[in-house]
This record gives structure tokens, sequence and C-alpha cells, in this order.
């Protein structure tokens, strides 16, 4: 009985198309970002983001200059946790950071997304809370949680 489950378990395999992605793709993308902030560099942390993000949220630019203008650069970004998840088919990773900007502290999220795994990694939502009044924007699009109820 044990080998007629081992067979089929194998066979569902061979019939589905399963993928490998990897998140150092992702987490580069997301390293550009914060990194060219550090730098002062709106222009390449702006190019991290994907078309439709860029057509959808037309005051992001005007945001994250205000947030550099009036904190500063970014003074350091620190990965705190990576999920993979997804859009449709393609693949993506939310990424959760713990940023500082002189005196301000927040807790953003970037979700980046690959068409079909292969084209390139682009932020496709941003969300960002500040720690210390718990006020939050986001932009773009974001995966949301479904919960389930299980008896």
């Amino acid at each position: 009985m044990k080998k007629l489950f081992a067979l089929f378990g194998a066979l569902l395999l061979v019939g589905c198309h399963v993928q490998s992605v990897d998140s150092a793709q992702s987490i580069a993308i997301a390293d550009k970002f914060y990194g060219a902030l550090k730098h002062g560099d709106g222009a390449t942390a702006l190019a991290q983001f994907s078309p439709a993000f860029k057509t959808q949220e037309s005051n992001w630019p005007r945001l994250l200059g205000n947030l550099q203008n009036k904190y500063g650069p970014v003074s350091s970004a620190a990965m705190q946790s990576a999920s993979l998840t997804s859009n449709g088919e393609d693949p993506c990773y939310l990424l959760t950071y713990s940023v500082q900007r002189g005196s301000l502290s927040s807790r953003e999220t970037l979700f980046i997304c690959s068409k079909a795994n292969t084209s390139p990694w682009l932020i496709s939502g941003q969300s960002m809370t500040r720690l210390d009044t718990n006020q939050s924007i986001a932009g773009g699009m974001l995966p949301s949680e479904i919960g389930v109820h299980v008896p």
C-alpha cells in the first residue's frame, strides 16, 4: 500500500509544473532601492518600481522625496522577514524591513514580483508604518491576508 501512495505522489509531482523561486533577486531589488535612498538617489530608487505602480501611484515620488527632505536619507534598512507569495501565477516576495531615516523609525513592506519568473523583479507595492505614531500609508498592489475560521 505504501508503494502505491509513493507512486501516486510521484505521478502528481511529475504532472505538476513546479518552479523554484529564489529570494535573492527580490532582496537585491530591495537592497538597490534602500541603497539608493541612503545615497539620496531618488531616480534610482524610483526605477525599482513596476510601471503599473508608477502609473497608479503618481504621488509616490513626492512622498519619498518629502521623507528624504524632512528626515534625511535612509540611514539603515534591516530585513525582518521574507515570505514567498504570488500575484496570480507570478512569483512574488513580501519583504518587511525596519527602516531608520534620521529620527523617523518605520516598518516598511515591499511587495516585489516578477512576471512568470522571467522578467525583472520590480516593486509592485509598498507600505510604511511610522513606529512613533502608528500612522501608515500604502501604495500599489499588496497581498491581503484571508483568514479562515476552522472549528
